[in-house]
């Protein structure tokens, strides 16, 4: 049986000017994105910071679902309904379950960018160490598996999923959340919100700040805790972490400034000691 894992938020786009207007919006080639695809996207502030990052499906041509694992849809979709003025589109919240599938369950071979459906919701892959395969659901659930959950999360720590949560909106450019790598953002379309400070960063330079995968010499920290040198100077913020399956302590994804690659066994999240990760992400 699929294992529901959590909530999951979703932002509904729907109506003739769906497409037009989530690209017009959205960092990524929403035009390029055809029916039965989903692809990696965010909004930003006009400053040029992911406001939400989040995976963008399209089921329908005039229909569009946007999932955001840490965020909220019922914030997103007041946000943005400021913008939809005259475009013909709906935009409606909704709270869905994610699960995973597991092999016993049969799923799918599905290729990188495929959306499946399966009982009124959508099953997709997810990049990580290990195949993934999900299946987003209307029906909510009883319960959880929240051991599965952080198994769940440490893949998407080691594949790079810059999740934010509410507490970081509006804190980090583009570059700093790695978002090109998973092709999440495109200089060369049309104008969206700060998309003039994003290009700016991406031809002339200038970021200070990235994604790295740290491990911590304790249990998983909260999304948002600081990261420091062990003389106090803050570093960075953990984006959100996962503690290890079969070793002590805990993964993460965190942005930090250049200063934190000269203390790459000094840093400190909280009390607990940590590290930079020697691997490459997986995605």
């Amino acid at each position: 049986m699929p294992t529901p894992l959590c909530p999951a938020e979703l932002l509904f786009i729907a109506g003739a000017d769906a497409g037009s207007f989530a690209h017009s919006q959205f960092t990524s080639d929403v035009n390029s994105l055809a029916t039965g695809r989903w692809q990696w996207s965010a909004w930003l502030d006009p400053q040029g910071r992911a406001r939400h990052f989040f995976a963008l499906l399209r089921p329908e041509l005039s229909r569009m679902l946007v999932w955001l694992p840490l965020g909220n849809a019922q914030a997103m979709r007041a946000e943005l309904g400021r913008f939809v003025m005259r475009s013909r589109v709906q935009l409606d919240a909704q709270s869905w379950t994610m699960h995973a599938l597991d092999p016993g369950d049969s799923p799918p071979v599905l290729e990188a960018n495929e959306l499946l459906p399966r009982e009124a919701g959508f099953m997709l892959r997810q990049p990580g160490p290990i195949e993934r395969t999900m299946w987003l659901a209307p029906a909510a659930a009883s319960a959880f598996d929240e051991d599965r959950l952080e198994h769940w999360r440490l893949d998407d720590v080691a594949a790079g999923l810059p999740w934010i949560n509410e507490a970081l909106a509006g804190q980090f450019v583009p570059q700093a959340l790695d978002m090109e790598r998973l092709d999440a953002i495109r200089f060369d379309k049309g104008c969206y919100p700060g998309q003039e400070i994003a290009a700016r960063l991406h031809f002339r330079g200038g970021n200070k700040r990235h994604l790295r995968h740290i491990h911590i010499d304790g249990t998983a920290p909260a999304s948002s805790t600081l990261v420091t040198g062990i003389d106090g100077q803050l570093l960075g913020h953990i984006l959100y972490a996962a503690n290890c399956r079969s070793a002590e302590g805990s993964n993460a994804l965190a942005v930090l400034t250049d200063v934190a690659e000269e203390n790459t066994g000094s840093l400190l999240v909280g009390d607990a000691r940590a590290r930079l990760h020697s691997g490459s992400m997986t995605s």
